[in-house]
């Protein structure tokens, strides 16, 4: 298994503990309230239990038994909140449930063996509950457990107080198919965890905007391609293949995930979209697929960091075009391989201006059309400037004051 998929598979591991040790910790608290109120009311039984149960004595075994409940609840909310949450301890929380129950039904057959519609009605809840309580876990096995120990609990109940074998028969059913549906939640929580962490890592493949689009309306962002006024810039790492003869292909990759990482975070800060990676280039687009008013000067600070960014590693040198104007932003491709992209001649001439840094010996060049729309101060014309492909020159500028300040 290689590393992106090893980080993948911790990352999904991962968010479904911190989920299940979220519901856990809820859970306990719901377990905690009711032990307590349970223990009071047991405790009322025991010294009144003339007036509450017509009895002339009740044995203290039963109140002992729920105060030592309560105590181990609360002593769970403890643990849980200071501890960190790993499948084995869903399953002795859920062999504790167990026990819990199976001693609740002891109690309840020690005092109200007579009244036996009534008991077997809320030991029927309290299995439900019990077998259900393994979906909160987000585990299978936690499932299987309790809903396993829910049927047991409730087998040891049904022979404590000669439950007749209909009634028998159809309550396990029902606590049976909850612990069914219990498991059924948890698959589908399973599955949209997975497919969050799956979002995350499309959003590290293509522009997070794009996939947010994918994924809310996905029918849209194929259906026809959109026209859009934008800022493109294309970057060139200068020297990366001089950088690179003395490394491995392992380390020239490395060396590139660095660069380009770097890059592509920085036109995320500006408020870019990182259309593609081009070996040692990348294109960038401002003001699409999401509109953006001021995507001249975006790109342009955008292209200033870059640079300065790239001159700390003092590895290799940058070279960036930028040019603004009408792209058509869509989806290219056929069938099962498709690639949200821009094309137009804004593009072409942004590649054109980027090949000019190197003859012009300045790291960054922008087009008169950039440049009159950012408005920014600190611009120098070099002159109209003859652009392949194009029959007029094109005036072209480059920062004059290097600081982003």
């Amino acid at each position: 298994m290689n590393h992106v998929a090893v980080v993948i598979a911790k990352r999904i591991n991962r968010l479904l503990l911190d989920q299940a040790n979220s519901n856990e910790l809820k859970l306990a608290y719901v377990r905690g309230l009711i032990s307590f109120l349970s223990a009071i009311a047991d405790t009322v039984v025991f010294l009144f239990p003339q007036a509450t149960l017509g009895k002339a004595e009740v044995s203290p075994r039963i109140f002992l038994t729920t105060w030592a409940i309560t105590l181990w609840a609360f002593a769970i909310i403890w643990w849980l909140r200071r501890m960190w949450y790993t499948p084995t301890l869903g399953i002795m929380l859920s062999l504790s449930d167990g026990a819990i129950v199976f001693l609740i039904i002891s109690g309840l057959s020690e005092v109200f063996r007579n009244s036996q519609p009534l008991v077997i009605a809320n030991i029927t809840a309290f299995c439900t509950l019990l077998a259900v309580t393994g979906a909160v876990r987000l585990s299978e096995r936690s499932v299987a457990l309790t809903t396993a120990l829910a049927l047991f609990n409730f087998g040891y109940a049904a022979w404590e107080f000669r439950l007749n074998p209909a009634i028998t028969v159809f309550s396990g059913i029902s606590i049976g198919t909850a612990g069914f549906l219990g498991g059924w939640i948890a698959q589908i929580v399973q599955k949209q965890v997975k497919s969050e962490v799956g979002k995350l890592m499309m959003e590290r493949l293509l522009p997070s905007s794009v996939v947010q689009y994918a994924f809310e309306d996905p029918m849209g962002l194929v259906a026809e391609p959109r026209i859009c006024n934008v800022t493109v810039l294309i970057t060139d790492i200068r020297g990366f293949t001089k950088f690179a003869e003395k490394l491995s292909p392992v380390e020239v990759l490395a060396s590139l995930n660095q660069f380009q990482g770097l890059l592509a975070q920085i036109v995320r800060e500006y408020g870019g979209m990182v259309d593609k990676f081009m070996g040692d280039g990348m294109l960038a687009v401002f003001g699409a697929p999401e509109p953006l008013e001021n995507h001249a000067s975006q790109a342009i600070l955008s292209a200033i960091a870059m640079v300065q960014a790239i001159n700390d590693l003092n590895k290799v040198r940058l070279g960036i075009g930028i040019h603004s104007g009408t792209v058509v932003a869509g989806c290219l491709g056929y069938g099962d391989r498709l690639e949200f992209t821009v094309i137009g001649d804004t593009v072409n001439v942004a590649s054109r201006l980027g090949g000019l840094t190197k003859e012009l010996h300045q790291p960054i060049i922008i087009s008169k059309a950039t440049a009159e729309r950012s408005q920014m101060p600190n611009l120098i014309s070099l002159g109209a400037i003859a652009i392949r492909g194009r029959e007029e020159p094109l005036e072209v500028f480059t920062v004059q004051n290097w600081h982003l300040s």
